[in-house]
């Protein structure tokens, strides 16, 4: 036979079931033949030890109660059911049996209380209580005198008891279900399905049930503990407060502020190397490979002049050689003399001629690597970033059809093609002065034909022009080697996306603290203009905007926050407005369940509709009544028991069955009078009043 443990590791679908109760499954479905403490043992399920505190600090004396209990409990329910019937003897038969029968209610009251103290019992609620006081009075009487006479009597008195009891319950339970009329299941519906957190009616409004009268109840009883409703005003605050804080980064605005001003010196840290990078490969055509080319030719042309150098050196030799000879001829001497010195020219001549060969081949071959790389250059596609290049795609957007007449296009063009040439050197635009007037040229050329436009409006005509002259650019910078440019300004893009959706969610904390109506229409997009205001102009949609992570389940979403967020101050507005509606059917309410007698003489109709007149209804249905209001509105739960509770004619007609039943199949344990020794003869051990 396995162990809970290892029943616990072999399913782990009962990892979350108490082990008593998955003892209890397992004996009932496979071992129910064992002795339930044989089995308790043999899967090692430990003894609960339902002792109390005090109890288990004193286990003797615990177990000496016990003892009295299990042989005192009966004694003190016979005694106080004599002392009862003796008490009730003068009134006659009636008298004796309800006598009996509240006496020994009252002595399995103070059993029950002892089996409180000791453990062995949980204690009930209120109402239960008085419900078990009540059978016990019915089933002492129908002990002591069969039934068939008492029950009906003390029912009906039990009935009346229960009913004094219970009257505030009654009352309270009455009024809400006459509030919500036809809501009502609607109401406990949603109660049972609310978002946890929410008040009831915060859970009322949210699920879109509009009952003025049951809102306007609500809150006048709740208004009788502020305490607690500002408690729970206070806990909803801050919970909406943390949630906004994981989308701004903060609490606060300055928490806020510095939070934005992080996550920008992080984008700038982590893109402006890649930046660099980029710029710097996009020289790499209009510089280092003019460069490689220029020096290939000069080399080239080095090369070719030693071999001309070659060329003269050895044709100074023949020259050389013929002039000895002819100074021999002319002098007469002898050859050896005359003849050293143009020697010494044609060897020298010849060593000059060899040096220039071999200068002549590492140029050359210099002239042939330098080439190489400078074709290695166009081989892969890279083009210099010449004026040409970039102005002249540029210039393409003027032909648009659609522009004509645009002097913002038209001047944007023209300032770009101005700074373009002005940052030009030797035929070649840097790449960082092409990346700077694609930010910079065009808010230039707007100021200049525009001045003193409104910055919004200077935005959204800048963002209009840029869009058109960007991809020029971008193309341009790329082709000449940086071919990284465009994904670093997406990641860019992407970046400062997210740094305003921070500032965005900073205006909505702000608005949730100080403006709930203005945090709510933001999140509904009822105000695309605060939107637009954040991520520039055509933005406006928040539900875009906010939408981060589509693998995301849509709540977790940045609007998913968002929407979840506005649900509670969304439902205090409906709340209120609906509260404020339902005043006057709540003066109405509270007199309908009013006793018309205890109503002061001065109060009009009229006048109980100001908040004085509510006052004084509220006194006369009595402070236990609203107490029981105020207490049931304070959780879902307790508002759906308060709504399930029984109406009193309903619960008369149960405690009228109840006494009917116990008459008529009374077991003939319960007929014997117990003051009878047993040892008599049947027919004297009868109650007189049992048939």
């Amino acid at each position: 036979m396995a162990t809970i443990a290892e029943v616990r590791a072999q399913y782990p679908q009962y990892a979350d079931m108490p082990d008593a109760a998955l003892a209890d499954a397992l004996h009932q479905k496979f071992y129910a033949d064992l002795p339930k403490a044989e089995f308790d043992a043999k899967i090692g399920l430990k003894p609960t030890d339902n002792r109390p505190a005090w109890g288990q600090e004193n286990p003797k004396t615990y177990e000496v109660a016990q003892t009295a209990r299990k042989y005192l409990g009966p004694a003190v329910e016979v005694a106080a059911s004599v002392g009862g019937g003796v008490l009730g003897a003068p009134l006659g038969p009636a008298g004796a049996v309800g006598g009996a029968g509240l006496g020994y209610g009252i002595g399995k009251e103070i059993t029950n209380l002892a089996d409180i103290a000791l453990g062995n019992v949980k204690q009930k609620s209120v109402t239960a209580d008085v419900s078990r006081a009540a059978k016990n009075v019915l089933e002492g009487a129908s002990m002591e005198a069969g039934g068939q006479v008492a029950a009906p009597i003390i029912a009906k008195a039990v009935g009346k008891v229960v009913d004094i009891a219970q009257m505030p319950l009654q009352k309270a339970a009455k009024m809400t279900r006459d509030a919500f009329g036809s809501d009502i299941e609607l109401a406990v519906n949603a109660l049972r399905n609310a978002k946890p957190g929410m008040s009831v009616s915060q859970t009322l409004a949210d699920a879109g049930i509009v009952n003025p009268t049951a809102q306007a109840l609500i809150q006048k009883s709740l208004a009788k503990d502020p305490s607690f409703v500002m408690k729970l005003n206070n806990i909803q605050q801050k919970q909406g407060v943390n949630e906004l804080s994981k989308l701004v980064g903060g609490t606060t605005q300055t928490e806020a502020k510095a939070a934005q001003t992080g996550a920008k010196n992080a984008l700038n840290t982590t893109l402006e190397p890649v930046k660099r990078n980029e710029l710097a490969a996009a020289n790499v055509a209009g510089t280092t490979g003019k460069q490689l080319q220029s020096e290939a030719d000069r080399m080239a042309m080095a090369a070719a002049n030693k071999v001309d150098d070659v060329r003269r050196f050895e044709a100074a030799k023949p020259r050389a050689e013929a002039l000895a000879k002819a100074k021999v001829a002319e002098t007469g001497l002898s050859g050896t003399a005359v003849y050293n010195y143009p020697k010494e020219l044609v060897k020298k001549a010849d060593e000059v001629a060899t040096q220039a060969a071999d200068a002549s081949l590492l140029l050359g071959e210099a002239a042939r690597f330098k080439q190489n790389l400078a074709d290695s250059v166009k081989t892969y596609g890279l083009k210099p970033l010449t004026p040409e290049s970039v102005v002249g795609k540029i210039n393409n957007i003027l032909k648009d059809p659609t522009l004509a007449g645009n002097d913002i296009i038209e001047g944007a063009v023209k300032t770009i093609g101005d700074d373009i040439a002005k940052w030009t050197e030797n035929g070649i635009v840097k790449s960082e002065a092409l990346d700077a007037i694609r930010k910079n040229s065009v808010n230039a050329a707007i100021d200049k034909l525009r001045p003193g436009m409104d910055e919004s409006a200077k935005k959204k005509l800048a963002a209009g022009v840029i869009s058109r002259i960007k991809e020029p650019i971008v193309n341009a910078i790329e082709s000449a080697g940086g071919t990284g440019y465009g994904q670093y300004l997406r990641d860019y893009a992407a970046g400062a996306n997210r740094i305003d959706q921070q500032k965005l969610s900073a205006e909505a904390l702000a608005l949730y603290k100080k403006n709930p109506k203005g945090f709510i229409d933001l999140v509904n997009g009822e105000t695309p203009e605060a939107v637009e205001k954040i991520f520039g102009p055509g933005n406006y949609d928040i539900a875009k905007q906010m939408a981060d992570d589509l693998m995301k389940p849509a709540a977790q979403t940045q609007i998913g926050v968002l929407k979840e967020t506005a649900r509670i101050p969304a439902a205090n507005i409906e709340v209120e407005k609906q509260a404020s509606a339902g005043q006057d059917a709540l003066r109405d309410l509270m007199m309908s369940h009013l006793n018309k007698f205890r109503l002061p003489s001065y109060l009009s109709a009229t006048f109980s509709t100001a908040n004085k007149g509510i006052q004084i209804l509220e006194s006369a249905l009595g402070a236990k009544t609203m107490k029981t209001l105020t207490e049931s509105f304070k959780s879902g739960k307790s508002t759906e028991e308060l709504l399930a509770t029984l109406p009193a004619e309903q619960r008369n007609k149960i405690i009228q069955l109840m006494s009917q039943a116990t008459a008529k199949g009374v077991p003939i344990y319960m007929k014997q009078n117990r003051l009878t020794p047993p040892e008599y003869p049947q027919q004297f051990n009868q109650n007189a009043l049992a048939r």
